[in-house]
């Protein structure tokens, strides 16, 4: 097959490992791709969604795997549903569980899925006044897409307002954070889950765990995630059933009611209650660094369950799965999350060898061709091993050996588990 993955970060690196590995693979693209995903396949520049459809059409594409939320939000599957090229990722009425947290949130309410309680607000002043009737915490969430970096969990009324007026009246996310959602906060243990649907028949991908907080213990802003781990012990076979049946079956049910059927992968960030699961949030499309850690733990052709599901075809009964376990551990330029510093040149990154891959994320090649930061997450440096410990040491073994300046990392990925 000839596949396009749009997008240039980790995530699409880490597809693209996997998608790389399939015997009906035959030609990769990735746009732009970064200096890691050159390695697999053919990075090309589309800098819009006409020059996607161009080479769709001109390089006889049979399948593209979207990355970013944006360009799902912006609706490029319905572009390449209209000249018959398949997309795994959901058309834009779908996508906007994830363009907008206010949507979510009704389509939460609409078919009685468990979240946590919340109000809306365009105007501070009302905003304000919402803090001053709850209890803190509360989070502070800018409705659009903020690139992981829209949702400020407050402590104290102040740090309410100063999320308040960096959103609505500072406009520090623009128009994604024109209106905000304030919602409760929850507590428990936090859950990412995965769950491949091709508009009606689904399948879970394995369990992974993120860590968000720039700092161990949980500690400090929270950013795209410092880390995951697979598999994630407290998704135990219980859990998630309830959360395929009575959270994904239902939002599926939705949209297929609607007219608009999911395909693509829903992600569904959950806080683990004694109450319960309850949804955090839901994204339309793999998650970052989760899919770093999933991928080796995924033993099945990953092609081919893509394709069924962007064809509305997916004939996978269970997925053959890793019985090791999994550590991402990202390592992070200087000034992440708020002002990331770039350009600094990258040495001693190890070659991916028997249970370890590097998946690059925020790097580039200068005018001399060297490997340079450019992003904020730099690198995921992933292992894995017969158990959690096993796949921490080796991932942090090769994740020191790697340098640049100002290189940052959680010491505590894992540890927990």
């Amino acid at each position: 097959m000839r596949v396009l993955v749009l997008g240039s970060g980790g995530r699409e690196h880490a597809l693209g490992w996997k998608l790389a590995q399939s015997p009906q693979m035959c030609k990769l693209f990735f746009a732009p791709g970064n200096p890691g995903t050159a390695k697999l396949g053919q990075n090309v520049s589309l800098p819009n969604h006409a020059d996607i459809l161009a080479f769709a059409r001109d390089e006889a594409i049979e399948l593209v795997i979207v990355g970013p939320e944006k360009d799902l939000v912006l609706g490029i599957a319905d572009k390449l549903s209209e000249i018959g090229v398949p997309c795994f990722g959901p058309c834009k009425a779908a996508a906007l569980l994830e363009g907008s947290k206010e949507f979510a949130k009704q389509v939460m309410d609409r078919v009685g899925i468990p979240t946590a309680h919340y109000g809306c607000f365009e105007d501070y002043e009302k905003a304000v006044a919402y803090v001053d009737q709850n209890s803190l915490p509360l989070v502070v969430k800018a409705d659009g897409l903020a690139g992981g970096k829209g949702v400020t969990i407050c402590e104290t009324r102040e740090d309410a307002i100063k999320a308040l007026r960096e959103s609505l009246l500072d406009k520090r996310f623009g128009e994604s954070g024109s209106k905000v959602i304030i919602e409760e906060f929850l507590t428990g243990t936090e859950a990412s889950f995965h769950i491949i649907c091709d508009g009606q028949n689904m399948q879970a991908l394995p369990t992974a765990q993120d860590h968000k907080a720039l700092l161990e213990g949980n500690l400090g802003p929270n950013t795209g995630g410092m880390g995951t781990c697979s598999p994630n012990p407290v998704m135990t076979e219980a859990i998630s059933r309830e959360v395929m049946e009575q959270i994904a079956r239902p939002v599926f049910a939705y949209f297929n009611e609607q007219g608009s059927p999911f395909r693509g992968v829903l992600f569904v960030g959950l806080m683990l209650t004694w109450h319960g699961p309850k949804v955090l949030e839901f994204n339309v499309r793999f998650g970052d660094p989760e899919t770093q850690v999933m991928m080796p733990m995924l033993q099945a052709d990953l092609l081919p369950i893509l394709y069924q599901a962007a064809c509305g075809e997916l004939k996978v009964e269970t997925l053959a799965l890793s019985q090791h376990a999994a550590v991402c551990v990202v390592l992070a330029a200087e000034g992440y999350p708020q002002s990331p510093r770039t350009g600094d040149l990258i040495s001693d990154v190890p070659e991916d060898r028997e249970r370890l891959a590097v998946f690059h994320a925020g790097t580039a090649t200068d005018a001399a061709g060297q490997l340079v930061t450019a992003g904020g997450r730099v690198m995921g440096v992933t292992a894995w091993a017969d158990d959690i410990e096993r796949a921490r040491k080796r991932a942090y073994k090769a994740a020191n050996q790697i340098s640049f300046y100002g290189k940052y990392m959680r010491k505590d990925i894992g540890l927990r588990i």
